[in-house]
C-alpha cells in the first residue's frame, strides 16, 4: 500500500501497519450460546441467490425497455408506423407491422427463457446442501 509519507516522498510504504488476511463470517443460523434465542445475525442480509432479471408484473415492461434501447427496433417501429400515413405508406400497414411485431416476439420469447433458466439454476444452487459448522461438537455437519 504505497502512501505519501510525512517528508513528502511518494511510493513510501508503512510497514508499521499491517493488514489481516484473516475474515470472520457467522451463519445466519442461530448457534447455541445465543442469549434467549436473540439472533446475532438478525442484521445480515440471507444468503439467498437471485439472478434473474424480471419478476412477473416488471417482465412486459422491462422487456420493452430493453428492446426499445436498440436502434434497429425503434427505427423499424418507426417505419411501420409511418405507413400508416395515407401520403406516404408503400404498403398495407398492417403488413409492415408482421416482421417487426415477429422480432419483438422472438426477442420476448427469448429473454422469458433465458430468465426461467437463470431462477431454475438458482432454485438448484439454493437447495444444495452445505457444511456448517457445530460450535458444541466442533466439527462439520449437514
Amino acid at each position: 500500500m504505497a502512501r505519501e509519507g510525512e517528508g513528502g516522498k511518494a511510493g513510501k510504504v508503512d510497514k508499521g501497519r499491517k493488514e489481516s488476511k484473516s475474515r470472520r463470517v457467522q451463519s445466519n443460523l442461530l448457534f447455541s450460546c445465543a442469549k434467549g434465542g436473540e439472533n446475532p445475525n438478525r442484521h445480515s442480509a440471507g444468503n439467498h441467490i437471485k439472478t434473474t432479471k424480471y419478476t412477473l408484473l416488471s417482465y412486459l415492461p422491462k422487456n420493452l425497455f430493453e428492446q426499445f434501447h436498440r436502434f434497429a427496433n425503434v427505427y423499424f417501429v418507426f417505419i411501420a408506423l409511418l405507413n400508416f400515413v395515407p401520403a406516404v405508406n408503400a404498403f398495407q400497414p398492417e403488413l409492415a407491422l408482421a416482421p417487426v411485431l415477429f422480432i419483438l416476439a422472438v426477442t420476448a420469447i427469448k429473454d422469458l427463457w433465458e430468465d426461467y433458466r437463470r431462477h431454475r439454476s438458482d432454485q438448484e444452487i439454493n437447495h444444495m446442501d452445505c457444511l456448517v459448522y457445530c460450535r458444541p461438537i466442533e466439527t462439520h455437519a449437514k
